[in-house]
């Protein structure tokens, strides 16, 4: 019997248009963005250094994808047009890092500027004079890029101090240091500190969420270059625009910003199959990244099927099979504490209960800590975890008028299905001792007592 390997698909022409690490030509749908991004970079070009820049906005809007390529836009400029701006970039993904300090966040600068190894034995002093000195050898404009930049959370001197290095004497009048900082957390930086916040961006661009129009635009460019027999055609270069119109299995599309139409033909993608990826990523969370995901995912289960096509069902399947893995890695990934705060929201999603105040939250949670044995947490820090949930978009969080019942207040519920959590949780050993199952027995806390 041979083996069930093989190179060859009917359905990949190239999976690399659908794979994270995936830069695409133009981003389109971000012209605005791009440009405001440009405006902030523009300065670098004239010889007095880049401004500060803070992109934001919910994950897999394109932030990143933005950043890199007007750099490689100022890089290509620095390198085959002027004659003056040298140009150093770093890009640091602090998250992938742990720059949870300045500690660390001054020495992967420091390692990235200068490929030295990382240094220890030193204090943080020791270690920001060592950055230092690596940007006064260097020179020239030097832009720092740090993605996911809310990662380092409150230990905010090294964001107080770059962009001050040179009214600060840190860095000599040839140096001209800044900062691009790139997060997911729209609220982030409401958190700094005056000082910090004062100094740290010169600009703000907000990248909002894809509507269901762009999305679309986004798979057919992938989809076109992903998948065999699948093209984009100009409608002006179809010898019969209106037979095209006709053609069920074509569909007349626009792919970009400029209003011209093409002709989107595929034998192995179905007309609704895009629409309804698009759809159903744009009134969850308007992710590009996810919308492609369920791409690639249903492309990998057709390339398994006997028919080898795309279809509405496929991409459900698809959906439901990516956001098990990517909650179930989430919640594998989390504290104890986390988990048993999710498995409490659980129960109560299981009897119709949420969504639910902390209050409630909190006391199934002790039970549940009681019948395991765990350490106990007070009610704040479990909102806290909740609220961290809602971040990672496994729960949802809505902060609620109190009506009759006193002021404002958090309001959770599940934001994946309760069976994904409940395998999971089940899988992990520590946590075995919860009986899902047992819902609605004497064991279960009495939810009235926590109204």
């Amino acid at each position: 019997m041979g083996s069930r390997y093989d190179a060859s698909s009917a359905v990949f022409e190239d999976e690399q248009p659908l794979r994270e690490g995936h830069r695409p030509d133009d981003l389109p749908e971000r012209q605005e963005e791009l440009e405001e991004l440009h405006m902030a970079l523009r300065p670098a070009a004239r010889g007095v250094g880049a401004n500060n820049a803070f992109l934001y906005g919910k994950a897999g809007q394109g932030k990143t994808a933005a950043a890199k390529r007007e750099l490689a836009e100022l890089e290509e400029h620095a390198e085959n047009e002027s004659t003056h701006l040298d140009l150093t970039t770093v890009y640091i993904s602090c998250q992938s890092h742990d720059l949870s300090t300045t500690f660390r966040s001054a020495s992967r600068i420091y390692m990235e500027l200068t490929g030295n190894d990382r240094p220890t034995g030193h204090s943080t002093d020791t270690v920001m004079d060592m950055m230092f000195d690596a940007m006064n050898d260097i020179g020239g404009t030097i832009i720092i890029v740090l993605d996911e930049i809310d990662t380092l959370g409150s230990d905010d001197r090294l964001l107080y101090s770059l962009p001050r290095a040179r009214s600060q004497g840190y860095v000599g009048e040839h140096v001209y240091p800044s900062i691009i900082g790139i997060s997911n957390d729209l609220q982030w930086r409401d958190n700094l500190s005056p000082k910090v916040k004062s100094s740290l961006y010169d600009d703000q661009i907000l990248f909002s969420p894809y509507n269901a129009d762009e999305i679309q635009q986004i798979l057919r460019r992938r989809a076109a270059k992903a998948f065999q027999h699948t093209e984009l055609i100009p409608l002006g270069d179809v010898a019969d625009p209106e037979a095209a119109a006709e053609n069920p299995d074509w569909k007349i599309v626009e792919i970009d910003n400029t209003g011209d139409e093409y002709v989107f033909k595929s034998d192995v993608l179905t007309t609704g199959a895009i629409p309804l990826i698009a759809a159903l990523c744009a009134e969850d969370t308007g992710d590009a990244r996810q919308a492609i995901k369920y791409l690639r995912k249903a492309g990998e289960f057709a390339d398994v099927s006997d028919d080898a096509i795309i279809t509405e069902e496929t991409v459900r399947k698809a959906r439901s099979q990516v956001e098990k893995e990517t909650v179930s890695e989430a919640m594998r990934e989390m504290t104890t504490q986390a988990q048993l705060a999710l498995a409490a929201l659980t129960i109560l999603e299981k009897t119709g209960d949420t969504p639910a105040r902390t209050k409630p939250v909190y006391g199934v949670y002790t039970g549940i800590a009681d019948e395991l044995g765990s350490n106990k947490l007070v009610q704040r820090r479990i909102r806290e975890h909740l609220l961290d949930l809602d971040m990672q978009g496994i729960i949802t969080a809505r902060k609620k008028a109190g009506g009759s019942r006193g002021g404002p207040a958090w309001h959770f519920s599940l934001q994946v299905s309760s069976d994904i959590v409940i395998d999971v949780l089940n899988s992990i050993p520590r946590l075995d001792g919860i009986e899902f199952d047992q819902i609605g027995t004497a064991s279960t806390p009495n939810l009235s007592d926590f109204d």
